[in-house]
Parts: C-alpha cells; sequence; structure tokens
C-alpha cells in the first residue's frame, strides 16, 4: 500500500525539474543620425511599434550602422573619421560605448559592413578610396584593426557586401562606376583582389545586395536610375544578368533581400518611396511588383529578423517608415510612422535580435531542456 500511494511522486518531481521561464526574443532598432551625431535606440513591441530607449551620443555624423552577430552595434563617424562599436544590453537594446577608432583625416567612412558570423568587419571610406578591415574581439580591444584596400584613385566606395559564405567580398565604387571583385581566404579577414566589373560610365553604383543563394549581386546604381543584376561564377567574378531601369529620378540606393531571396526591397532617395521587386529564383532577373510610399528622402532599409517588418529611415523628414511585409505576396502595407529629432538626418538603420534565453530549470535539476540553448537567432547586417 506504501509503495502505491507514493508512486506518483517520481513523475511530479520530474515535471517540476523541467518548469522553465519562457520568454521572447526581443528586438531592438538603432538609427545613425547624421546632424545631431546620435545613435536612436528603439524597441519594437510585437507589432512593429517602436518605443524610443535611449538616445548616445557618437564622435560624430554617423552615415551608416550594423548590428554585429556578436552583439555589438558599429558606427562609421564620417565626421570624426572614426569607426565606432557599441556593446548591446540583452535586456533592454541599451548601448554602451566599447571602443571608437580614429582612422585619420580625409577618410570620410562612408559604410560599414560584417562578415558573416560578424568576425570582421569591413569600411568603405569614401574621402581616401579604401577600404578599412578590423578584427572583433571581446577583450581587450573590440575592433583590432586589420590592414586597408586601396581602391583606385577617385573610386570613392560607397558600400561593400559578401556571399553569405563569407568566401567573396564586392565593393561599390561609386566614383570610377565600378564594383571591385575580392576573395577572402578561409580564417583571414584579408581581401584578395580577383578584379574589376566596369559600369557604363555615370551609372554611379551606390548600394549593394547578394541573396541568401549567394549566386546573384544587385546594385543600385544611384545617378542612372538602374539596378543591376550580377551572375556571382563559380570563382566570384562577375558576369551582367540583366539591367533593369526605374522611372526617372528615382535615385536608388539601399537594397534588402528578405531571408527567402524571392524579394527584392529598394529605397529611392528622389521618389521618396521603396519599390518591390520579385526574384526569379532560377535566374535572378527581378520584376517590378509594387511601391509604396515613404517620409522624405530614404536612405536606409533594414528588416527584422524573422521577417516580419520593413523599416525606412527618412533623411528629409526626420522620421522611420514602418511597414509589415506579407512574405506570401512580398507586399509592404504601412503600419506608421516614427519621428526622430528634428533635423536629426538619419542615414542609416539596423535592426537586432537578442537570442531567446535558454530554458531555465528549477533548482535541483540536473541537466536543461534539451534543444533549448541551440533556439537563438540574431539580426544579420
Amino acid at each position: 500500500m506504501g509503495a502505491h500511494r507514493y508512486r506518483h511522486i517520481p513523475l511530479l518531481i520530474l515535471g517540476l525539474c523541467w518548469l522553465s521561464v519562457v520568454a521572447r526574443a526581443r528586438t531592438f532598432v538603432y538609427v545613425a543620425n547624421y546632424n545631431n551625431s546620435t545613435i536612436s535606440v528603439y524597441a519594437e513591441h510585437g507589432k512593429g511599434n517602436l518605443v524610443a530607449v535611449q538616445s548616445m551620443p557618437t564622435p560624430g555624423g554617423p552615415e551608416s550602422i550594423i548590428a554585429d552577430p556578436l552583439g555589438y552595434v558599429i558606427t562609421a563617424d564620417s565626421l570624426a573619421h572614426a569607426v565606432s562599436a557599441y556593446h548591446v544590453n540583452p535586456a533592454d537594446g541599451r548601448l554602451a560605448r566599447a571602443a571608437v577608432h580614429l582612422q585619420g583625416p580625409r577618410t570620410n567612412p562612408f559604410s560599414v559592413t560584417a562578415s558573416p558570423g560578424g568576425h570582421d568587419i569591413y569600411v568603405a571610406n569614401s574621402g581616401d578610396s579604401t577600404v578599412s578591415i578590423y578584427r572583433v574581439r571581446r577583450a581587450p580591444d573590440t575592433l583590432i584593426p586589420d590592414g586597408r584596400v586601396h581602391e583606385a584613385p577617385g573610386a570613392t566606395p560607397y558600400s561593400v557586401a559578401f556571399t553569405p559564405n563569407g568566401r567573396y567580398a564586392y565593393v561599390a565604387n561609386f566614383g570610377n562606376d565600378t564594383i571591385a571583385m575580392y576573395r577572402r581566404a578561409p580564417g583571414q579577414a584579408a581581401l584578395i583582389p580577383l578584379g574589376v566589373f566596369h559600369e557604363p560610365p555615370g551609372d554611379g553604383p551606390y548600394g549593394l545586395a547578394v541573396g541568401p543563394d549567394g549566386r546573384f549581386l544587385y546594385v543600385a546604381d544611384f545617378r542612372a536610375n538602374v539596378l543591376l543584376v550580377l551572375a556571382i561564377g563559380a570563382h566570384g567574378r562577375l558576369t551582367l544578368k540583366d539591367r533593369v531601369t526605374e522611372p526617372f529620378d528615382h535615385h536608388p540606393d539601399s537594397l534588402v533581400i528578405d531571408p527567402s531571396g524571392r524579394y527584392l526591397f529598394v529605397a529611392n532617395t528622389s521618389a521618396n518611396d521603396i519599390s518591390i521587386f520579385r526574384i526569379n529564383q532560377a535566374d535572378g532577373r527581378i520584376t517590378h511588383v509594387g511601391h509604396v510610399p515613404t517620409g522624405g528622402y530614404p536612405f536606409s532599409l533594414t528588416l527584422d529578423t524573422a521577417a516580419r517588418f520593413v523599416f525606412a529611415v527618412n533623411y528629409g523628414s526626420s522620421t522611420i517608415s514602418r511597414y509589415r511585409l506579407d512574405r506570401n505576396s512580398g507586399l509592404l502595407t504601412a503600419i506608421g510612422t516614427t519621428a526622430e529629432a528634428s533635423y536629426a538626418d538619419p542615414y542609416g538603420i539596423t535592426a537586432f535580435t537578442t537570442p531567446a534565453p535558454a530554458a531555465r530549470p528549477t533548482p535541483g535539476t540536473a541537466d536543461s531542456h534539451p534543444g533549448s540553448a541551440g533556439d537563438r537567432r540574431r539580426a544579420a547586417p
């Protein structure tokens, strides 16, 4: 009778051992404000709504911002000729400055890009036509300089993009209408030249994006109002696949591809809108399917990690336009506008999703819930 009375107690104890606190991953949005030299920090509250958390001062004139997968926010500070790194507090998204590297006069860093995995940082310096390379380390110094790549004089590099495997890199040279091609050795940050893809004079390559399958590079040609589809060959070299003309004076700049690789979103600075294109999965070609209005002069786009929302920063109106993404059609539905400080002049935007906390067993357990520690996602630049 005694054994029958207590036979359910082990099951009860086992059940208590697996009790855990379930917490959702949190998404934060960071905006680089060029004119007032700050980073605006926002928490995303489930439906694309942004709640202000912090205004973080920067060394001066941040033009580009990324959320590094290793847990940092990094800016290219054009007016200060510097690159800055900030720790992200995963609880509330707040930033704490980790490092500032002065690059020297006349570098004018225009954009910052992280390699896949976030271990290496590449800064396109429009002032002296170089690309600075940094290694990311947690201590004692967050950003460790690791050389530079020199583009042609007057090349004016504006952006850098990588294939998803990190093997190949591409630099958009706005000044001389070229795309420089590079490869990286495994485990190395250095860029090894592969040659140059020449565009027609006057194209003005600006923004770059590589599809998630690594087969095609998309280029926004600001001056020519053109989008290029370039096939990435077996050895990383580029060939022209398609050339799509946007309406006159659209001036496309920022490109974002959704994680499925089916849709391309293009910020058109002078048209004050976002163009939406469907990507042919077989040959990479793009077909226009719609557009949505933004605020004045949209300069940068970002997606949240789960590809639920698209955010655009509007330099001319100091606002953030917010959209819900229909992943079946690629269409965007406007869900509101968030006002920045007057004359903040936002140039860059990025989203960062903290990893969901692993299930935490109650005291006395011998092991955590199987698989919980692996359910972690971070935002990609």
